[in-house]
């Protein structure tokens, strides 16, 4: 028998939450950072973050949920377990990024632009450059960078600064790395369910490569992120701390273990670093 609350909890694992957890933070942190004192815009900018990343999640589990089906990492998601109707999850995603995208165009022009271009990115990789392209991620990966460009622009009514770019390739060059390393560990559930990521169809010393370097511009990206707040030794000594363990792994990506290792380290560490730079920008370190 399914309950309501099975049923409610199913809809909300549509929506990927941690994932849209982690969106919603670094959208968060980017509009404390440039704060403009409307706590009102700020309501409407996490209401419109949280409903736009949750519907264009709860659209992407419909879009894969042939890949899912197969893949063992992926079977025992709502749609694929039969647990949430196929066109049930896709009303429910549509709806949900309809209302956001309408909250952000009460905000201003320039976050509905950005609520667009990051559905856009990442349903087109869902749709189509999942399938097509090994490179699909590396296309895509502007995508998740959408809503902290959308909260600085709720927050400053202007389009961008080198600011909010520098947050935004932290998590285009994060991108990659956290999805690669994903898919060197489960090569052969991709392979299996005729997915060609970038480890699947390239040899395993040209997947180290393409990792290191997106790890190391990842890196050197926090540095430069930083050094926009503060050049001083101690804050910048705890960045190095915080990039050691991702160092680290790099020196042992030859072990497929060290790439699940990678994958898992990258999500906190994303986490972390916005909290990171939250704090001091506002001076509370």
């Amino acid at each position: 028998m399914v309950t309501i609350s099975n049923r409610f909890l199913n809809y909300f694992l549509l929506t990927k939450p941690k994932l849209t957890a982690l969106l919603l933070l670094t959208a968060l942190v980017e509009a404390l950072s440039v704060y403009n004192g409307n706590a009102g815009v700020l309501l409407a900018l996490i209401l419109s973050v949280f409903l736009s990343c949750s519907g264009v999640n709860a659209i992407t589990a419909y879009l894969d949920r042939d890949i899912d089906a197969i893949m063992s990492r992926t079977k025992h998601r709502p749609v694929p377990r039969k647990a949430v109707r196929e066109k049930n999850a896709l009303i429910f995603g549509t709806l949900l990024l309809i209302v956001g995208l309408a909250l952000a165009s009460l905000i201003n022009i320039y976050v509905l632009f950005w609520g667009i271009v990051g559905a856009a990115f990442v349903l087109s990789y869902n749709y189509k450059l999942k399938r097509l392209t090994p490179y699909n991620i590396l296309i895509a990966s502007p995508g998740g960078a959408a809503p902290l460009l959308g909260a600085y622009s709720a927050m400053t009514s202007e389009l961008i600064s080198l600011q909010s770019f520098l947050l935004a390739m932290l998590i285009v060059f994060w991108t990659p790395v956290h999805i690669w390393s994903l898919a060197a560990f489960y090569r052969e559930d991709y392979r299996k369910a005729g997915v060609p990521m970038l480890p699947v169809v390239k040899d395993r010393e040209k997947v180290i490569n393409a990792i290191a370097v997106f790890t190391s511009l990842y890196v050197l990206t926090t540095f430069a992120v930083f050094s926009t707040l503060s050049n001083d030794a101690f804050s910048l000594s705890i960045v190095a701390l915080l990039n050691y363990p991702l160092v680290k792994l790099l020196l042992k990506l030859s072990d497929a273990k060290a790439h699940y290792k990678l994958f898992k380290l990258s999500n906190p560490h994303l986490g972390i670093v916005f909290i990171l730079y939250l704090f001091l920008s506002v001076g509370w370190w």
